[in-house]
């Protein structure tokens, strides 16, 4: 088709009037205006003098409108044609790309179906959680597309989703099931890491407070078991001290009835060797029997060690009395 130009001969022209002339004069008569001032004498010449004016303004006004109205009749005619002209030409653009539109749909639907092609050949097991349609890219409707491209993409696509997968399968939370199915919402790596790492925490806490909390637990059991022990020790004591009692004071009450049937005899003063004993070491342990060994013992150690050894001495039935030195 051969191109088709618009062709206008136009005169543009110009139109003249006094202008310079009406200017001067118009400044020549309107200077007496300036600095005037009217006063009630003069109100009826003032009014006169408004009036004249707004006449004349009124004048030159009208006179602007058709010329303006003179000059548009050439344009509106022109205008005119030239829309009829447009109405000509908008037909066959409308027929030519409706079949333009047409065609590039039908492009578009069979480059889709290339692509789900292509799709389902790689997708494999990620079907369930990447659809087609979540990860289609417009520019893969784009012409200049190749197929390749578009696989290439895809693949990447498949793998980034099955190492990502992966990576959580391997994990060893708890949790990792509901990371997984969150992923495969929204396929945010981060997103699905956090989670765990947050739930791990969580449970780290919890598992501190817990063993806290026991070893809270052991710590009084066993300050009880202390104080059971040290009541036991201070019961046995007593019953010791009870028993030691009753024995001088049955060894006195038959040293007394000694005293009084046996003859007096005259005391030998003698020098025997006595074995070492603390100075304030001066009563007899009980219930001392031929396999029996009396022994002292001088311990330095802190009062939580001295209960130890205690227990201990308890625990197999051995006598002891303690004095503070």
């Amino acid at each position: 088709m051969n191109e088709l130009q618009v062709v206008i001969s136009q005169d543009p022209g110009s139109i003249k009037f006094n202008f310079e002339e009406l200017k001067t004069d118009l400044q020549n008569k309107l200077a007496v205006y300036q600095g005037a001032v009217f006063t009630n004498e003069s109100k009826t010449i003032a009014k006169g003098e408004l009036a004249s004016l707004r006449k004349l303004r009124d004048s030159v006004e009208k006179r602007r409108k058709e010329v303006k109205n003179q000059c548009m009749v050439p344009y509106n005619d022109f205008e005119k044609k030239v829309k009829e002209l447009l109405l000509v030409i908008d037909k066959p653009i409308q027929l030519i790309d409706m079949q333009l539109k047409d065609m590039e749909e039908e492009r578009i639907r069979k480059q889709k179906e290339d692509v789900k092609k292509i799709w389902e050949e790689l997708i494999t097991e990620a079907a369930s959680f990447l659809p087609l349609e979540e990860i289609y890219d417009k520019k893969w409707n784009l012409a200049g597309t190749s197929q390749k491209k578009i696989r290439e993409e895809i693949e990447q696509i498949v793998s980034k989703a099955m190492t990502d997968l992966s990576i959580l399968q391997k994990s060893q939370s708890d949790v990792a099931g509901e990371a997984i199915d969150l992923y495969k919402k929204n396929r945010d790596l981060t997103g699905a890491l956090t989670y765990i790492n947050n739930y791990e925490a969580n449970k780290a806490k919890a598992l501190r407070a817990e063993k806290e909390r026991r070893a809270r637990q052991e710590e009084q059991r066993l300050q009880q078991e202390i104080e059971r022990a040290k009541a036991e020790e201070r019961q046995k004591l007593a019953e010791i001290e009870r028993a030691r009692e009753e024995e001088r004071t049955r060894l006195q009450s038959e040293a007394a009835k000694q005293e009084v049937h046996a003859p007096v005899e005259p005391m030998a003063v003698t020098s025997v060797k006595t074995p070492f004993v603390t100075e304030d070491e001066v009563d007899e342990l009980p219930f001392t029997q031929p396999d029996t060994v009396t022994a002292f013992y001088k311990v330095v150690a802190t009062e939580e060690e001295l209960e130890q050894v205690e227990m201990a001495f308890n625990s197999i039935g051995v006598y002891f009395a303690r004095r503070e030195v």
